[in-house]
């Protein structure tokens, strides 16, 4: 039975759908490494948390969050303590630090149900890891290149790390990228690593001028349902609820969230089960449009389009903020896609900069960022928002603000 999932990460029979980009990342792991970049709720987790959840032979995966990670010695903390928690790869750790008895005498003592909150607190009070985060991240790397099964190496929120790593340490973060590059590339290994981010790492890296750190990583973007998926999402939901799904509620659905995005639709048709419990009323496409208006515009995704704003701010600095603000603004309020050079002339005008063929590459260069972020998307050289939902949104909010 397949359940709705808004808040948490749909596992098991809940992870809908996408059994052709897990194939095709299994597929990939065989030679390549992964970045996986979606935005938020769009499915990212939910791809790791399946790869966690269902190993193809011949890898051992661990998943690490790293969201508020912000030193490489914290890294290389929650690394060893997420590798030591797999009892396949326990003996792997204790290597690492056999050349000190006191440390090895530390392992010795620890009972096996340590959870790893109290591993972690452990490891910094008895060891050095912390400030030698790279000579032991160059050990537990060079011990487990030969492992087999392989060491599947899930890091979620990779950018995010980095980014607060570098807002405090620059020098770090660099230090840290080209370690995990050269970990990475190692030509004895047979560790793998998928990456994730809900800010896309590419362009981030560019703007710091150190995007040669992951340029090995085949870029995976996840995609929403086709229009054929999401249409059986649509009827097991239904049928698990007992519900008669009609061909006109579900289009009308469907075209009102317009790309299929699995985190909307779950959004939206929890909205429409509210409402019909509460009011008893009839399933009709005319109660579909209200509960839109009402509850996912104004209601439960509004946060998470709040996301999308505020990472304009943090992640497009100076005369790209303000420029790709008032093109989102522009394209909000577009009925039909604008032509590049439309938005060019928008770009010139707010950013107060007289046109140059390198400045014009400058705004080519934030188009492919705000495409690769997921706020717009582009065909023959005309632009409209990725996504339905967001663009309404963004008109309601900041379409007529002055920016």
């Amino acid at each position: 039975m397949t359940n709705i999932v808004v808040g948490s990460v749909p596992r098991g029979e809940d992870y809908f759908g996408q059994e052709l980009l897990i194939e095709s990342i299994w597929e990939k792991l065989a030679t390549d490494n992964i970045l996986l970049a979606a935005p938020r709720r769009f499915g990212k987790s939910g791809a790791m948390y399946r790869l966690l959840d269902d190993p193809h032979p011949g890898f051992i995966p661990v998943y690490v969050n790293l969201e508020d990670i912000e030193t490489a010695g914290d890294f290389m903390v929650e690394l060893i303590s997420k590798i030591y928690q797999k009892h396949q790869l326990k003996r792997i750790v204790k290597k690492v630090f056999d050349r000190s008895k006191k440390i090895a005498s530390f392992f010795r003592d620890l009972t096996e149900e340590i959870d790893i909150g109290g591993f972690k607190v452990k490891i910094r009070e008895n060891t050095d890891v912390s400030t030698h985060w790279k000579m032991y991240g160059d050990r537990i790397m060079h011990f487990l290149a030969g492992e087999k099964p392989a060491l599947l190496l899930i890091l979620d929120e990779f950018a995010v790390m980095i980014d607060l790593i570098y807002r405090k340490n620059p020098e770090e973060a660099e230090q840290l990228l080209r370690w995990f590059r050269s970990a990475r590339l190692a030509p004895e290994t047979h560790t793998r690593f998928v990456v994730g981010g809900s800010i896309h790492l590419v362009p981030m890296l560019d703007s710091m001028k150190m995007v040669d750190t992951v340029n090995d990583l085949f870029i995976q973007k996840i995609k929403p349902f086709t229009v054929e998926t999401a249409k059986s999402y649509l009827k097991a939901i239904f049928d698990s609820h007992n519900m008669t799904l009609t061909d006109e509620v579900r289009d009308a659905i469907l075209e009102l969230v317009g790309e299929p995005i699995p985190y909307l639709l779950a959004v939206l048709v929890t909205a429409i089960f509210d409402c019909l419990r509460a009011t008893g009323a009839e399933l009709k496409p005319d109660l579909v449009e209200t509960v839109f208006e009402e509850d996912l515009l104004g209601g439960a995704a509004s946060a998470t389009f709040s996301h999308y704003r505020s990472r304009i701010d943090k992640y497009y600095p100076d005369w790209e903020g303000q420029a790709a603000k008032a093109i989102l603004g522009l394209l909000s309020r577009a009925e039909n896609d604008v032509d590049r050079q439309t938005l060019y002339q928008v770009c010139l005008k707010t950013s107060n900069i007289q046109h140059s063929d390198l400045f014009e590459e400058k705004f080519m260069n934030l188009m492919n960022n705000l495409d690769n972020d997921f706020y717009v998307s582009c065909k023959d050289e005309r632009y409209s928002f990725f996504s339905r939902v967001l663009k309404l949104w963004w008109k309601t909010r900041y379409g007529f603000h002055r920016e």
